[in-house]
């Protein structure tokens, strides 16, 4: 009995999960000068170059796990919403910055570091963050904590990264 064929995804398929996947947001843990608060993040890929792999090494916005938790350093942006701003102003910020990963077990298939910074944008300015993470699960779930020290009332924001891919 020959073995069945195996099932492909078109690409526009393909492109149609991956979307919908994107729009599962990171919960967050905002906490800062006498204030502790929530908030959600997600997180676009638009350029990355995985030196962990030889096969495409550069990849732009569907980046499979294997090429970034393998080793990579990628150019990111992140829109979120974290909780209470000062002066009743709007909490939702947006990041663009660099991050490298690193794999620890398993060529980072079961557990990857990243270290990471990037400029901040919110309402009544802008700044410098820096970020490291340690992700399990094909980089599926991880804890990153981010660090913005002129940010005020969200100087430091844990995030329980989901990453579905």
């Amino acid at each position: 009995m020959p073995a069945p064929k195996p099932r492909v995804m078109s690409h526009a398929a393909a492109v149609g999960v991956w979307a919908a996947a994107q729009l599962v947001p990171s919960p967050l843990l905002v906490i800062g000068k006498e204030h502790v608060g929530g908030g959600v993040r997600w997180q676009l890929t638009p350029i990355l170059y995985s030196f962990g792999i030889t096969e495409r090494p550069w990849r732009t916005f569907l980046v499979s796990p294997i090429a970034r938790h393998s080793g990579s350093i990628e150019l990111h942006v992140s829109p979120e919403w974290a909780c209470c701003a000062p002066e009743d102003r709007s909490s939702w910020l947006v990041r663009a910055g660099l991050r490298l990963y690193l794999p620890l077990l398993e060529h980072g298939e079961k557990l990857s570091w990243s270290i990471g910074s990037a400029y901040y944008r919110a309402a009544g300015g802008g700044g410098a963050s820096f970020d490291l993470g340690l992700l399990t699960f094909n980089g599926a779930f991880g804890l990153n904590v981010t660090v913005s020290p002129w940010l005020a009332r969200r100087e430091l924001i844990s995030a329980l990264t989901i990453r579905l891919f």
